[in-house]
C-alpha cells in the first residue's frame, strides 16, 4: 500500500486520531508535548491542532482541557476558553486553580465585572496572571486607579513576566503616558524578544511615536515567530494601507482570511480599500461580511455611512452618522458627512445644526463653510454667507492654530473644573479642563495647568501640546515649537508635526520646519495633510512644476472632488501657461462651489489672462471681490484687470 492509498484508508477506518498514530505522529503525550512547545513558541494555531487531536483521545483529560483553554484566550476566543475552564473543573479540577483563567475569559467577552471579581481570590502563584486580568478589566470600566493599583499589583508579584509588563504598557498608552508605555513595552520585549503580543504592541507604539514605515519591522518580527498571528498581520495591512501600499494591504488582509475566515476586520480594510476606489457596491458587499461587528465602533460605523451615502441610502446613512456625532461631537468627518447628507435630502436646518460647531473653530475647512454658507443663503441670510464665504476663500490650516473644541459655557467649563479636582491625577481629566481655558481665551490659566500638568507627566505627549498651544496662542511660537519637539520624541503624529511645522515657520526657523515636514512625509508618504502643506510651500515658493506633482497625486486618490484642491491645481498650471489643463479644472472647481470667492478668482483670473474669456473672467472677479473684500490677492487680480 502506496504512503497515500494508506491516509486514505486511515482517514475512512479510523479518523484523523488514529491516521496520527498510524503514520508516526505519535500518541495522545506526544501531541500534547508538541502543543506545549507551540504555546511556549507563541504558535497557538499549531497549538490548539495538537491539543483538539489529543482531546480525540483523551477526552477526560483535565490537565488537557486547560492547556486548551490557555490556547484559546491566546487566540482571543473568550467563549470556547470558558467551555474549557468549565470542563476542568467538572473533571475534578480545584476551582482556585482555574480563576485566573476564567476572569481571562469573561475579561474577552467583555464582562468586566465579572472578570474582576472572579480574579481577586487566587492561589500566589497566579496572582500576577489574575491581578493582570483585573487591570485590564478595570480599565475597561473607567476605574483608572483601580486598573493602576492591580498592575502595581501584578508586577510586583512577577516582574520579570513580559505579559504583565505587555499589559502595562496598554494601560499606560490608554492614560496618556507614551513615554512610560514605550517604556513597558520595551521591557517585555527584552524580557522575552519573541513574545508576538509585544513585538505587536511595539510596532502600534513605533508607529505614533516615528511613522508608519518605522512599525513594520515590529510586525515583520512578531509574524517571523508566527506567521499567523491574526493581530500583527492586521496591524501590517492597515500601515500598509496608510502608506499607500494598497495591493500589500489587500494581499495582507487575504492572508488573514485564509487563517481566520470571518475576520471582521480584514473585511472592513477590504470594504475600505473597495471605497476609495469608489467602488461603492464592492464596499458595501465587503462590509456585510463583517456580520455586524464593527456597527457599534466609530471607524466602521463611518465607513458604512459612506458607502450607504454613495449608494442611495441617504436615509440609514444620516441614522448612524447621528449616532456617531453623539458618541464623538468633535468627529469632523461624520460632521461633514452627516451635513452632505442631510443637504442632499433638503434639511437646511439640519445641515446648518450639524456645520455651526465645525465653522466656530478657527481652522474650519472649506468644505464645511461653504457647504454651510450655502445653507444660510437658502434661509434668506446673505449676510452670514458672506462671512462664512470669505473664510472659505482663505480657510485656516489645521497647523495655524491650536485644535481646540468651540468654546464652552461657563457651567460647562465649572463642570470640568469639578472633573479635574476630583481626578487630579487623571491626565485626561486636566487635557480637558485645560482646552476648554484656551478656547475660552483664558491663556494665563491654561498656560499654568498646562505647565503643572507637563510636570507631573512629562511622559504624557498632551501636556507638552497644551504647553505649546497657550505659547503660541500668546504669540510666543519658538518656545510653543520647543514643547511641540517635546511632544513628537513621544509620538509623531499629524496634529503633532503640523503644530510643530507651523510653530517653526512662524518663529523663522524655515529649514528646520521643512526638514520636520520631510521626516514625517518619509514616514508618512501618503498623508493628504502633509501632501497638501508641501504642495502649498512649492505654491508660494512659484515652483509650480512641483506644486502640480504633488497635488496630481492627491487628485489620482481623491478624485475631482476636492475643491481647494482643484483651484490650487488649476492655478499653478495656469502660471505655467498651461490653459488647457487650468481652465477645465478651474470650471470644474468654480461648479463644485460656486459660491467661493477663491474659485470664483481663480476662474475669473485665468479666463482674462489667458484671453478665453475677458468679458467673462471680469464679471467673476468682480464676484469674487464682493464675496471677499478684504483679499489681498483678489483685489489685486481684479485691479490688473480693469487696468488692463
Amino acid at each position: 500500500m502506496t504512503k497515500s492509498q494508506h491516509l486514505i484508508a486511515c482517514a475512512l477506518l479510523a479518523g484523523l486520531a488514529a491516521c496520527s498514530n498510524a503514520m508516526g505522529g505519535g500518541n495522545s503525550k506526544d501531541m500534547i508535548s508538541r502543543g506545549e512547545q507551540a504555546l511556549r513558541e507563541g504558535q497557538p494555531r499549531t497549538a490548539r491542532i495538537e491539543f483538539l487531536n489529543a482531546i480525540k483521545v483523551e477526552p477526560s483529560n483535565a490537565r488537557l482541557r486547560l492547556l486548551q483553554a490557555e490556547t484559546y484566550l491566546k487566540l482571543g476566543d473568550g467563549v470556547a476558553a470558558e467551555a474549557e475552564v468549565q470542563r476542568a473543573r467538572q473533571l475534578g479540577t480545584p476551582v482556585d486553580q482555574t480563576r485566573h483563567l476564567l476572569a481571562h475569559a469573561y475579561l474577552l467577552q467583555n464582562r468586566n465585572d465579572a472578570a474582576v471579581e472572579e480574579s481577586r481570590s487566587v492561589p500566589a502563584k497566579f496572582v500576577a496572571y489574575a491581578a493582570r486580568i483585573r487591570g485590564q478589566a478595570q480599565m475597561n470600566s473607567g476605574d483608572v486607579a483601580g486598573a493602576a493599583e492591580a498592575f502595581d499589583a501584578a508586577v510586583a508579584a512577577s516582574p520579570k513576566d513580559p505579559a504583565v509588563w505587555t499589559d502595562i504598557a496598554r494601560f499606560r498608552r490608554s492614560i496618556g503616558n507614551t513615554a512610560g508605555a514605550l517604556a513597558a513595552a520595551d521591557q517585555a520585549v527584552k524580557l522575552r524578544p519573541a513574545d508576538i503580543e509585544a513585538l505587536t504592541l511595539r510596532g502600534e507604539l513605533t508607529r505614533s511615536q516615528y511613522g508608519l514605515a518605522a512599525a513594520l519591522p515590529w510586525f515583520d518580527r512578531a509574524l517571523e515567530v508566527d506567521e499567523t498571528y491574526v493581530a500583527a498581520r492586521l496591524e501590517k495591512a492597515a500601515t500598509l494601507g496608510d502608506m499607500g501600499r494598497m495591493q500589500d494591504m489587500l494581499a495582507e488582509t487575504r492572508r488573514v482570511l485564509e487563517t481566520s475566515p470571518s475576520q471582521p476586520m480584514a473585511y472592513y480594510l477590504q470594504a475600505m480599500l473597495a471605497a476609495r476606489a469608489r467602488k461603492f457596491d464592492l464596499a458595501r458587499s465587503l462590509y456585510q461580511k463583517t456580520g455586524g461587528a464593527l456597527d457599534e465602533q466609530p471607524a466602521g460605523m463611518l465607513l458604512a455611512s459612506a458607502i450607504e451615502f454613495q449608494t442611495g441610502a441617504v436615509e440609514q446613512a444620516v441614522g448612524r452618522l447621528e449616532r456617531l456625532i453623539a458618541m464623538q461631537p468633535e468627529n469632523r468627518k461624520a460632521r461633514r458627512l452627516l451635513a452632505a447628507a442631510n443637504w442632499k435630502r433638503g434639511d437646511v436646518e439640519a445641515t446648518i445644526r450639524t456645520l455651526e460647531p465645525v465653522a466656530e473653530r478657527p481652522d474650519a475647512d472649506s468644505y464645511s463653510l461653504s457647504l454651510l454658507a450655502k445653507a444660510y443663503q437658502k434661509q434668506g441670510d446673505n449676510q452670514r454667507a458672506s462671512q462664512l464665504l470669505a473664510r472659505a476663500a482663505q480657510p485656516q490650516r489645521p497647523s495655524q492654530a491650536a485644535l481646540l473644541a468651540p468654546a464652552m459655557n461657563e457651567a460647562q467649563v465649572t463642570a470640568l473644573r469639578k472633573l479635574a479636582e476630583a481626578k487630579p491625577n487623571e491626565v485626561q481629566a486636566q487635557v480637558l479642563l485645560i482646552g476648554a481655558l484656551l478656547s475660552r481665551g483664558e491663556t494665563g490659566e491654561a498656560l499654568d495647568r498646562a505647565r503643572r500638568l507637563q510636570a507631573a507627566h512629562p511622559g504624557a505627549a498632551d501636556a507638552h501640546l497644551l504647553v505649546g498651544d497657550a505659547l503660541g496662542i500668546q504669540g510666543d511660537f519658538a518656545g510653543a515649537a520647543q514643547e511641540y519637539r517635546k511632544a513628537s520624541n513621544l509620538t509623531f503624529t499629524e496634529p503633532v508635526a503640523m503644530r510643530l511645522i507651523e510653530a517653526l515657520r512662524r518663529s523663522r526657523q524655515g529649514p528646520a520646519a521643512a526638514k520636520v515636514l520631510q521626516l514625517f512625509l518619509e514616514q508618512n508618504p501618503r498623508n493628504v495633510s502633509a501632501m497638501l502643506l508641501a504642495a502649498n510651500g512649492f505654491m508660494e515658493m512659484g515652483k509650480w512644476p512641483e506644486a502640480i506633482r504633488i497635488y496630481e497625486g492627491i487628485r489620482s486618490r481623491l478624485g475631482d472632488r476636492d475643491t481647494a484642491l482643484l483651484n490650487n491645481l488649476a492655478y499653478a498650471y495656469g502660471e505655467q501657461g498651461n490653459w488647457d489643463k487650468a481652465i477645465p479644472l478651474a470650471q470644474k472647481a468654480w461648479s463644485l462651489d460656486k459660491n467661493n470667492p477663491a474659485t470664483t478668482d481663480t476662474l475669473g483670473w485665468l479666463l482674462f489672462k489667458s484671453g478665453k474669456d475677458r468679458a467673462r473672467g471680469l464679471a467673476l472677479l468682480e464676484q469674487a471681490s464682493r464675496g471677499a473684500p478684504t483679499d489681498k490677492q483678489i483685489q489685486a487680480h481684479l485691479n490688473q484687470a480693469k487696468k488692463t
